[in-house]
């Protein structure tokens, strides 16, 4: 397995293959807005600080996972994984790559999506906020690497 950051002028032709990922294998967690977000996800917005997009293929250049993040995860973050490749450390090493990539993570997790609650914990994430997500679950917010709980402000939910 190969994890690697998408270069933005590959990204046009890598998106119907990571928007179809996301579409089949995203258990319904992952927010129309966020997938919105990914589908007008230009190659320049590749290049604004906090914003990338990091693939896992296989040996045949399949798609095993994906993670993307906007504006450090504050703006939107996701992540999927092919049910056929879980419980492989995929996540994990997608998350890590990008922490590694940024030096910074933020992530809001349903608290009922517990693999992907396990992973971020397994990282050294911190859950420092709990509010509604926008499908009326309680969410949280978590941090990992030079995070602070200022970065995704006070009064607002995302």
């Amino acid at each position: 397995m190969k994890i690697r950051v998408v270069p933005p002028a590959e990204w046009e032709r890598l998106r119907p293959r990571v928007l179809a990922l996301v579409r089949r294998h995203g258990d319904r967690r992952i927010t129309h807005r966020a997938i919105r977000w990914l589908r007008h996800l230009g190659p320049d917005d590749l290049n604004q600080p906090g914003t990338l997009v990091v693939v896992a293929q296989t040996a045949k250049g399949g798609l095993a996972g994906c993670l993307a993040a906007c504006d450090y995860g504050r703006k939107e973050s996701l992540v999927v994984v092919h049910p056929a490749f879980r419980r492989r450390g995929i996540a994990k090493a997608l998350t890590a790559a990008v922490i590694h990539r940024l030096g910074k993570l933020y992530v809001r997790v349903a608290v009922d999506n517990v693999p992907s609650l396990k992973t971020c914990f397994s990282l050294g994430m911190v859950a420092f906020r709990l509010f509604t997500g926008p499908t009326g679950k309680p969410t949280l917010w978590l941090g990992c690497g030079d995070w602070r709980p200022e970065d995704v402000g006070t009064s607002r939910n995302p």
